[in-house]
């Protein structure tokens, strides 16, 4: 005669193999970059580019159950040295936050350094409208030297904001992002 708590134990792990496999990805997500430039404004670097999300009807879902998303973007601009490691100029991370409002049904988008956020029922729409220029500063044009070669390391992800940090300790192994982290480098001398 078998246990009764083998059985219990083989059905908690058939609930937990079930849920995992639905909680994995549904499409193709991704993000890409458009339009990668660096300039000089009143005396700031900066970098500016687009941000296009493709498997958006995923990020909308996530948004529809409450789900607060933020778009990360991770900077650092380097000064490349031969035989050493590149050495840091600056490094700066610029997040922009996504949600629904429940009580209007509409999409609200925080940029950071604008006092009024995005506000729209057409998602796609509100995030090329939101996202299609951004400019990041990663410090004064006076740290770079002329005639030495940069390199500006660009991480991109949409994932989730929010969460407790216990939460996020005790859950360790699970991926808070819903669209995976891009990377991009552009290199250019000064």
């Amino acid at each position: 005669m078998a246990h009764p708590l083998r059985g219990l134990v083989r059905f908690a792990a058939l609930g937990l193999v079930l849920l995992l496999f639905l909680a994995g990805p549904a499409r193709a997500q991704s993000l890409s970059l458009n339009n990668l430039v660096v300039d000089n404004q009143a005396g700031s670097f900066m970098a500016r580019f687009g941000v296009v999300v493709e498997g958006i009807e995923d990020v909308a879902l996530n948004l529809d159950n409450g789900v607060v998303l933020g778009l990360t973007c991770d900077a650092r601009l380097s000064r490349r040295r031969s035989l050493w490691s590149n050495k840091t100029v600056n490094e700066v991370q610029w997040v922009s936050r996504l949600q629904q409002d429940a009580l209007t049904g509409e999409y609200v988008l925080v940029l950071p350094g604008r006092e009024t956020p995005y506000r729209e029922k057409d998602l796609p729409r509100l995030l090329t409208r939101a996202w299609s220029t951004i400019a990041v500063d990663l410090g004064p044009w006076n740290k770079l030297e002329r005639g030495e070669d940069y390199v500006l390391d660009l991480s991109i992800k949409l994932n989730q904001v929010d969460i407790p940090g216990w939460f996020r300790r005790t859950l360790f192994f699970w991926s808070w992002d819903v669209v995976p982290a891009t990377t991009y480098q552009l290199e250019f001398r000064y």
